[in-house]
């Protein structure tokens, strides 16, 4: 990602970045070693920008020239309406200080917040962002710094998404030709836990339309066989030894007789096979959402294309735009 930030800050004339979310600073590093640029590192929390620095401690002393390393981290949330006088701070007070705003991995609502900074702030000329965790968006029409939907015409459109759909948006069909093993498994998984919740409501444990939350199980241990399964979830469930090791053992036979495991694996299927599809309509949004509000000017770009290799990181899509 560093590359691609060089150049826009090069197209865009700018010397100096905000990496937004910067956490332990892997990114905002790259960029302050690899481009030379000045580099903001924020993060809301303390317990990063501590990590951070100490992670910069040790990458500085193989440093030939360490004065060269310009690198501040900075624990604080910048907004549209503090943004200026946060960045005033770390800005020559003579000079006008354009800025690149990144974020690399920006989990759910704080890509949103990135792209209306962007283009409400008159310090920030550019943007460069890889957004992910789609199922933490807020959609709370109430609420001026939900996620989505953010353009014109999404919300003319009535689009929402509801939480089953941000949650299918995090998928990942592209990996399971590389992951074989790893997919067969999670159908399993995905077996067991319909298969529990069938067996509970037919012994009155839950209602059909309250799907219980077992939470992660351990996967080594856990889910061994489904009888282990089930006195795992149990234990979570407050409800021990309400389905025996015997019962659990007699419906999974059952079950995979009349084969309703390989339906599962065709639903959970075909579901995956939609996630794509629904974190393309996230991204043009924010794609619409950016474009609707820069001004026309000869400089003026947006972009949105993949960037990482999808099996390595399947929230691959960069946004980037210069004024």
């Amino acid at each position: 990602m560093t590359p691609v930030i060089k150049d826009v800050a090069s197209r865009d004339m700018v010397a100096s970045v905000i990496d937004m979310g910067a956490g332990q600073g892997y990114l905002s590093r790259a960029i302050a070693f690899e481009s030379h640029l000045k580099v903001l590192a924020v993060d809301s929390s303390e317990i990063q920008t501590c990590g951070a620095k100490k992670f910069d401690k040790r990458a500085i002393q193989s440093l030939l020239h360490p004065d060269d390393f310009k690198l501040h981290h900075v624990t604080d949330f910048i907004t549209p309406e503090n943004a200026s006088t946060i960045l005033s701070k770390w800005s020559p007070q003579e000079v006008n200080e354009k800025w690149l705003l990144c974020g690399l991995h920006t989990c759910g609502d704080l890509s949103s917040m990135m792209l209306k900074l962007f283009n409400t702030s008159k310090d920030i000329t550019c943007l460069v962002n890889v957004g992910c965790c789609y199922h933490f968006l807020t959609e709370d029409e109430s609420d001026p710094s939900r996620g989505f939907p953010l353009s014109t015409i999404t919300i003319k459109a009535q689009l929402k998404l509801g939480k089953t759909a941000k949650m299918l948006s995090c998928q990942a069909p592209v990996r399971w030709q590389t992951q074989i093993k790893e997919t067969l498994m999670a159908y399993e998984h995905h077996f067991f836990r319909a298969l529990l919740q069938f067996i509970m409501v037919e012994k009155g444990l839950t209602d059909v339309s309250v799907a219980p939350v077992v939470g992660r199980l351990n996967k080594k241990k856990d889910f061994i066989s489904f009888p282990i399964y089930v006195q795992a979830a149990l234990g979570r469930l407050k409800l021990p030894g309400a389905i025996t090791l015997e019962e659990a053992e007699t419906y999974i036979k059952e079950y995979k007789r009349k084969k309703v495991d390989k339906q599962i694996t065709i639903l959970w299927t075909l579901r995956a096979l939609l996630g794509p599809v629904i974190e393309s309509l996230i991204l043009m949004d924010r794609w619409l959402y950016v474009n609707e509000n820069m001004q026309d000017s000869p400089t003026k770009g947006i972009w949105l294309w993949p960037l990482f290799d999808p099996v390595i990181s399947p929230r691959n899509m960069v946004i980037a735009a210069i004024k």
